[in-house]
Parts: C-alpha cells; structure tokens; sequence
C-alpha cells in the first residue's frame, strides 16, 4: 500500500516529469519558472534528486536543517512521539510534556529573564503573536520597523517587512508602521515617540542579506526604547538556535529584548515556533481570556523534534562550532574575492550565517552552482546578493567543496566576460 503512495527514491525520466507536470498542474505557484529539481532524499548536509544526481545543500532549507537533514535523533524522537500521539487539545485544557519540555530549553537559551513562551508553528505567527503582544500590553498603535526587513507574509508580519513590491499589492496594510534604516540609531530616535508600542528589528538582518550592525546599535535601540516606553521585539527566526554562533544572535551584543520570535531550526525540520516574553506581559492575553490562540502551534511531533534538535546543539557544543567555522568559512570566501575581486566584492555575515555580493544577477550564479551540486539562496531578480545558511554540523571539507564551486563558477563567467 505504502509504495502506492510515495515515489521511489530514484525514478525514469517519464516519471519526473509527470511530477514535473503534476506540481506545475496542482500547487499554487508563486515563485516562476518550471521547476526541474525532483527532491528524494536528504541527510546531514546533503539532498538527492529523483534522478540520482546529489547536491551539496548550503541553505538547510531556509536556515532550517541547523542539525542537518533527518537527524538520527530527531528522526527517533518523531517516531517515539507518534506511538503516544500526535495531537491532542493542545492550548486550553490539557498539560502536554513535549511543550514543557522545549519551553525550558528555549528559556535556558535565552538567558532565563524572557521566562514565558508561547509556541507557534511558524515564524510569521510568531510575529503576528508578537505585534499583538506588544500592542495589547502598551495600549500603544504604532511600530517602528527597519528598511531591508523581513518578518513574513501574514498582513500583520507583512506591514512591518520592507520590500514595496510585496506590500504594495495587499495594502491597505496596518497603519502607523515607520520604516527607519538599519543600523541608523539616529533615524531610531527620530521615530521612536509616546505613541510607539514597539521596534522590531533582525539584530542581524536575514533576507535583507545577512546585514550585521555595528556593535552600538542594538544597545542604542534598547536605550531607545527604555527611554520612550517601548517595548524591543529581536525577530530571530533565522537568526536563532545557534546560526550565529550564538544561541540567539542578539546575544552577541548583550542586549535583552522585551520580546523574542522564533521558528524555523526550532523544530529540527517540522514545523515549530515559538515567542518569548516576560510572564507579566504575556499576562495581558488573558484580560480577556483567549486574547490569542493557535491550533497546530506546539504540536506534540514538532515539539519532540525540538526537543532532539535543541539536544543536539547542545551535546555536539554547535553553538561555538558555528562561530569556529564561520570564520573558516568567510576566511575561504576571502581567498575566491582575492582572485576574483571584480566579480566577489563583499562578504558579510557571523556564525554559519553569510553572504556576498557578486557583480552579476544572484540567480546566475546560484544556477550556476546548482549545475555542478552546490545549492546556494539568491533573490528572483537582478540584486547580486548571495546567501549561505549550511547545517551547523557541516565540514571543513565540505566547505571546501562549495568554494571550490563557487570558484568555478566565477572562473565561468570571468572567462565569458574576456
């Protein structure tokens, strides 16, 4: 019965495309172009294509995989869980020991003064959690947001993401929302006023291309706020469960927010968020009851998935091994800019969490590479922003792997360029 319903790992030319086809036919596409990629297996810091062809996966999925693809652990730990259950009354009347148990890890990561957490399934529903937090608690209407930030897709989440050409189509969006530039503490005085419930802000920047501030503005904000009677939302849904080399990136500059959201590597590879807060804040969903719910977040398998994922940073200490070979990593990017300084021109980034700047569309390169099995993040037009997110528990080797392509790739199209 079972291989009636899921395909085999590696399948005929007539089978990938009728899947080709089928996806083209039956998903809802809001990303262009035919998509020829089959996926059919993934593990550690590798994925396989239905037409046995294996790439080297430098994205984890959008930050994701943080432990690697199906993880022994969070693997057995999925298993174990849906012998008990898979879901149950889950926000309302019953105590479930999976969210107890990944609530505690979360608030020891955090520091323990964010000492409440309320769990979603995603980050944009821990932002729109977030920004309803922070408005209930202040009795405030107008959020201070950062240009180049992205919080999500959900109308909420979206009237406080940057980007015109996805705000422009869905507004009217929420009002008083003021955009100020990153890393520009003077502008941040400027907005932040009487009226301000919150600012949320990426202390490092995700899709805006991995952007890292100098050391002095997340202290700024922080004084900002405290000044103006604001709260401070750090969105670290990319940004968390070591990606930076710290447990939250934030923590690199000793700042605590009001208000912390985070999904994404949360749940070893399912679907998990969470938001994190102070009891007495969180106290103000209660007058009246339910001033907030979720269905799915803190679902019983995700929670056990956390729960392994979260164990594994911390047993394997891939907290500091993203800080060790980020700076490998950068180091090795630096080397390519040297021979190609005309084309690489900029890297950015902390941690296992990096960009550069190439001087041709993003997407050529990124195809480019996925040619020769690197798979890399760019942008769907002509920015020249590259983005790599590789599993914490990648190798020196396969590092050198993927500068080796990249290196190739740059040798390619200085040679087209001669």
């Amino acid at each position: 019965m079972l291989n009636n319903l899921v395909p085999s790992a590696t399948m005929t030319d007539e089978e990938l495309e009728s899947y080709r086809d089928r996806f083209a036919a039956r998903l809802s596409q809001t990303v262009p172009g035919r998509k020829e990629l089959v996926v059919s297996a993934a593990e550690g810091c590798t994925l396989r294509a239905a037409d046995g062809k294996v790439y080297l996966d430098m994205t984890s999925g959008i930050a994701v995989a943080n432990v690697g693809h199906t993880r022994r652990e969070v693997v057995e730990a999925v298993q174990a869980q849906m012998t008990r259950y898979a879901h149950v009354n889950v926000y309302g009347r019953f105590v479930v020991p999976e969210q107890v148990e990944i609530a505690e890890r979360l608030v020891r990561a955090v520091g323990g003064e964010l000492d409440t957490v309320y769990l979603t399934s995603s980050g944009a529903e821990s932002t729109e959690c977030a920004l309803k937090l922070a408005r209930k608690h202040t009795g405030r209407p107008k959020f201070v947001a950062m240009e180049r930030a992205y919080h999500g897709r959900t109308f909420g989440a979206l009237s406080v993401s940057w980007r015109e050409q996805w705000r422009t189509p869905f507004e009217p969006l929420l009002p008083e929302v003021e955009f100020v530039p990153f890393d520009d503490l003077e502008a941040a005085a400027a907005a932040i006023d009487e009226r301000t419930a919150a600012v949320i802000v990426e202390p490092i920047q995700g899709e805006g291309g991995i952007r890292v501030p100098s050391d002095g503005f997340l202290p700024g904000l922080r004084e900002l706020c405290d000044r103006a009677g604001a709260l401070l939302i750090c969105d670290e849904v990319q940004g968390g469960m070591g990606r930076a080399g710290a447990w939250f990136s934030h923590q690199l500059w000793d700042v605590k927010p009001d208000i912390v959201t985070c999904a994404k590597a949360v749940g070893g590879g399912l679907p998990l968020g969470a938001v994190l807060a102070r009891a007495d804040v969180f106290a103000t969903f209660l007058e009246p009851a339910l001033s907030h719910l979720t269905t799915m977040g803190g679902n019983p398998v995700a929670c056990a998935a956390g729960i392994a994922a979260f164990d594994v940073i911390e047993r394997e200490g891939l907290v500091a091994r993203s800080a060790e070979l980020g700076d490998y990593l950068r180091d090795r990017l630096d080397s390519v800019r040297g021979q190609f300084p005309d084309l690489l021109t900029e890297i950015r980034g902390r941690g296992l969490w990096c960009a550069f700047e190439v001087s041709v569309p993003a997407q050529r390169v990124a195809v480019a590479m996925q040619e020769r099995g690197v798979l890399v993040g760019s942008v769907l037009n002509s920015e020249g922003t590259v983005r790599v997110t590789p599993p914490l528990v990648i190798t020196p080797a396969e590092i050198d792997v993927f500068v080796g392509v990249l290196r190739a790739v740059l040798r390619d199209i200085a040679e087209e360029a001669a």
